[in-house]
């Protein structure tokens, strides 16, 4: 079983347009609304692939109530926080159809009191004896430690259990201390993490077996968009090049690699073939409009078509 973690899930609201103008008067084709964010993302997607998941986090308000509502529909197990004076954030996406690009309005979230943080952990620290690998994703909650992560790192090493981290900043910077099993953020949480920007991909390779050698991490994955991901861990190092598609929606792109990542962890395919197959996952989710998941078969769909270069 895959237990994530979303400390900050959100209700994902897509409004198709034909074309966005913004300082203006749009109307929309189309309105989608999906459960959304990181870890809840990666739960969808691995649902889809067959695997048990669970979700962690909190949830509240009316918005809250529609994220419930769209996670009993899609099947989705979870263990959410009622927390009080909380309301699940709106993360609101704009989908210009003309020009193949999504605008983004996410909302901060609202922080939670210390007695709900405290349930969340309890429940947690009940999940995590019973699955296979944990999954950290996401933002944290406003007001909230940076070693929120560090924390759930180590409660799950007590356990043996490996933890996949998908974030970035001063919390990614704090939760390597806790050595997670791997970590994969994108190239630009990398970087707000080692504080250097236009990374080249060798520079990336450097700072992944660093991290590797001074924290104990296993394999360290960033993802570079469609570019596809610089992938080292103990014993190689190289990039996958995912093959071309027609691009409709970046939103969760990164949450079905990690999902695919999970899923192949777990089926027991080495670090190449995992890398493959969660590439395939992305690419699989970048052809569907807003927050929606491929099936099983789009994303197992394009793992012939990816290419390794060995650094």
């Amino acid at each position: 079983m895959i237990l994530t973690v979303t400390i900050n899930p959100s209700v994902d609201k897509t409004y198709i347009l034909k074309k966005f103008e913004p300082f203006a008067v749009n109307r929309s084709q189309r309105v989608m609304m999906n459960a959304g964010s990181k870890g809840i993302n990666v739960s969808r997607v691995a649902c889809i692939l067959g695997q048990q998941t669970c979700a962690l986090g909190f949830v509240g308000g009316t918005t809250g109530d529609v994220l419930l509502e769209k996670l009993q529909a899609e099947g989705i197990n979870h263990q959410l926080v009622h927390a009080k004076n909380f309301q699940t954030r709106l993360n609101v996406k704009i989908m210009d159809v003309s020009r193949k690009k999504v605008t983004d309005l996410n909302e901060l979230g609202d922080p939670v009191s210390e007695k709900d943080y405290n349930k969340l952990v309890e429940l947690y620290k009940e999940e995590v004896p019973r699955c296979s690998v944990v999954a950290l994703c996401g933002s944290l909650l406003p007001r909230m430690s940076k070693r929120t992560y560090y924390e759930l790192t180590k409660i799950a090493a007590g356990y043996n259990k490996p933890v996949f981290v998908d974030c970035g900043g001063v919390v990614l910077r704090e939760t390597l201390r806790a050595a997670p099993y791997c970590i994969k953020p994108n190239i630009h949480e990398f970087e707000d993490m080692l504080g250097k920007s236009g990374l080249s991909d060798e520079e990336i390779v450097s700072e992944c077996k660093r991290i590797i050698e001074t924290y104990g991490v296993k394999c360290v994955v960033v993802t570079l968009g469609s570019a596809g991901a610089v992938c080292v861990d103990g014993n190689q190092a190289f990039k996958i090049v995912p093959p071309n598609v027609v691009v409709t929606s970046t939103v969760g792109a990164g949450d079905a690699f990690l999902a695919g990542m999970c899923h192949a962890y777990l089926n027991g395919m080495d670090f190449a073939k995992q890398m493959i197959l969660a590439t395939s996952c992305a690419n699989a989710k970048v052809t569907k409009e807003g927050n929606d998941v491929p099936s099983v078969i789009e994303l197992m769909g394009y793992t012939d078509g990816c290419r390794i270069i060995n650094f």
